[in-house]
């Protein structure tokens, strides 16, 4: 059998990028060359496009974020600055593969990514945030990675009979008591995409905590993928907005991303009528899937658990050079730079 090989994409060939996304299955957003520039610009960092050819197929692809700082270079994927929850590697065709050749790519693409990036850029630390659902993590074990699970939340919602029904009963009770007492809930616009991120700073400030990415990043994303994958909806109460939620858009899934509310709203719940009618707006403009991002903290889990979705898995792989290494053994410092 021929050898899997690894090549990185140069500019003028930057136009197959999205068509390899737009055929793999667990392929995301931000796996889309226009978010991937914006990253590069604001991040400080150069954007890798490795792609893997058995022949002249191509088998398997990964983007990648190197960044140069101090003693250490990191190659992420994505990089934690991005506020990015998922990236990591695609498979083209991935579902229609039997399963000896989905074990097959993924399994030679790792390692042949792994001994490239090793050969060509030596005393680099390695992170990949694998896309949901790509459920073998064995290439990255098997390469010597740290591997850690994580998860997102995930409901189709294709019947909206039973996705209210599997609501807990309180949160069916604060939707219910929050239309009954005014929030009005309407897609928002730019001011209103501004107002939101300038709320969650606030709110991550009054925590000693900040905002990850700059309101440049954010505007350029705006720019670009609003309204087709970018919306914005918020509640609001006596005319004044009180809450609001970025959510994205892709082939069959609407994902919630962003969202700040304020904190003064005694017996009101905008944010749980705001993810309903979300997930209502979903339903009747065809898409299949509501994913809502992030469930890997004990106190933030337990919010978003009410809904009752199901979980999808993925998957933080991490290799690091013996440098950071030393370096974390003797500070005890973790490596929180990579961790989204």
């Amino acid at each position: 059998m021929s050898k899997i090989y690894i090549s990185e994409l140069k500019d003028n060939e930057y136009a197959k990028w999205n068509e390899l996304v737009e055929i793999s299955p667990h392929s995301t957003i931000f796996h889309n060359l226009d978010w991937l520039k914006i990253v590069e610009k604001h991040t400080n960092s150069k954007l890798y496009l490795f792609v893997g050819y058995l022949g002249d197929e191509v088998i398997g692809a990964i983007p990648f974020f190197y960044e140069n700082k101090y003693l250490f270079k990191y190659l992420s994927s994505p990089p934690s600055s991005a506020m990015i929850q998922n990236l990591g590697p695609i498979i083209p065709n991935y579902e229609n593969l039997k399963q000896d050749k989905r074990e097959h790519y993924f399994r030679d693409f790792q390692k042949e990514l792994d001994n490239y990036i090793l050969s060509k850029m030596r005393r680099c630390s390695i992170s990949i945030i694998s896309p949901p659902n790509l459920i073998d993590a064995r290439p990255y074990i098997w390469t010597n990675y740290q591997t850690t699970p994580r998860y997102n939340y995930i409901r189709d919602i294709q019947n909206l009979d039973l996705v209210w029904g599997g609501f807990k009963k309180i949160l069916r009770k604060n939707i219910l008591n929050s239309e009954r007492n005014g929030i009005e809930i309407e897609e928002g616009e730019f001011d209103s995409y501004n107002l939101i991120l300038k709320s969650l700073s606030m709110r991550l400030e009054e925590q000693e905590s900040k905002l990850p990415v700059s309101s440049a990043y954010m505007l350029d994303l705006y720019h670009r993928f609003s309204p087709k994958n970018l919306k914005i909806f918020i509640a609001r109460h006596n005319k004044e907005q009180v809450s609001g939620i970025i959510f994205l858009t892709y082939k069959d899934k609407l994902s919630i991303w962003v969202g700040a509310t304020r904190a003064n709203l005694k017996g009101l719940y905008p944010v749980d009528l705001l993810q309903w009618e979300i997930i209502k707006w979903g339903n009747e403009n065809g898409f299949k899937y509501c994913e809502i991002l992030g469930a890997n903290i004990p106190s933030i889990s337990y919010f978003k658990s009410r809904y009752n979705f199901d979980l999808e898995i993925y998957f933080y792989a991490v290799k690091l050079n013996s440098i950071y290494n030393i370096y974390k053994n003797v500070s005890g410092v973790l490596a929180n730079h990579m961790i989204v």
